[in-house]
């Protein structure tokens, strides 16, 4: 599929990223887009290189060749941290919260680590205004006083994605973040993924995802993985009715 001509700019870009872990090809010149205020997706089967992509974009992996680039500047060389601060969010598989802080101490501990002068108290009703919007968007509220370790897997699916929305992210990767949802809480996280990218100053958001009822009912585009290569990249309904993929992830046993 060719770029789209509508689409808005790239918030977040990988260009022709190849990784090799001695003579194991783990990328071989992947390339993926991230445009403002869109919510896509990169779906493949397990070890298709999805993680590994995630890493190099967020900075825990180098590249063997190619680069990334964020709001228009190579930042292939920028460690984890300066892309963290920069406007890069991340979510993990396994959830990453402080199990003994509440539910709302986890949102201003997040805040606070992410903004200038947060741990020592500066810009103290920013960060209240912050974790209010976040609490009321994410519906933490009836959950706002309970330990983290205590909660659910769907509510702490929820909490962590309060924790990266503090940061004010200009884009989140989101790495399977509907597992472990039944289908309501999938339903729910659906309808909050699509708040999340409204507005002029909303965050671009990339997922990883497992639960293809998710990724279709929410994204406008998907990149497809397989052994480290791209092998299609549309719409929901282009990589739908693709045959290559249909055979290689989705499970159409009558592809050849």
């Amino acid at each position: 599929m060719s770029p789209d001509p509508l689409a808005p700019d790239p918030v977040l870009s990988a260009e022709d990223v190849s990784v090799k872990f001695g003579g194991l090809s783990a990328l071989a010149n992947v390339s993926l887009q991230v445009p403002s205020g869109r919510i896509v997706a990169l779906i493949g089967p397990n070890g298709a290189g999805k993680t590994t992509m995630f890493n190099v974009l967020t900075g825990l992996q180098e590249t063997t060749t190619g680069r990334v680039r964020f709001n228009g500047a190579d930042i292939s060389g920028w460690p984890t941290y300066r892309r963290g601060r920069a406007g890069i969010a991340r979510t993990f598989q396994r959830l990453a919260l402080f199990t003994r802080l509440s539910v709302s101490d986890n949102l201003v501990a997040s805040w606070e680590s992410s903004h200038r002068g947060g741990v020592f108290g500066r810009g103290r009703s920013l960060r209240q205004e912050r974790v209010h919007q976040v609490m009321e968007l994410l519906n933490l509220w009836p959950i706002a006083d309970r330990l983290a370790g205590e909660l659910s897997t769907g509510q702490g699916r929820m909490v962590e994605l309060g924790r990266a929305l503090c940061t004010d992210p200009h884009v989140l990767l989101l790495d399977e973040p509907g597992s472990g949802l039944d289908v309501k809480e999938t339903a729910a996280f659906c309808d909050v993924l699509r708040t999340v990218v409204r507005g002029p100053s909303a965050p671009a958001v990339l997922l990883v995802e497992h639960d293809m009822t998710l990724v279709m009912e929410v994204c406008s585009a998907l990149t497809v993985l397989d052994f480290g290569k791209v092998i299609a990249c549309g719409s929901p309904e282009e990589i739908r009715n693709d045959e290559l993929v249909r055979a290689a992830y989705l499970g159409d046993v009558s592809v050849a």
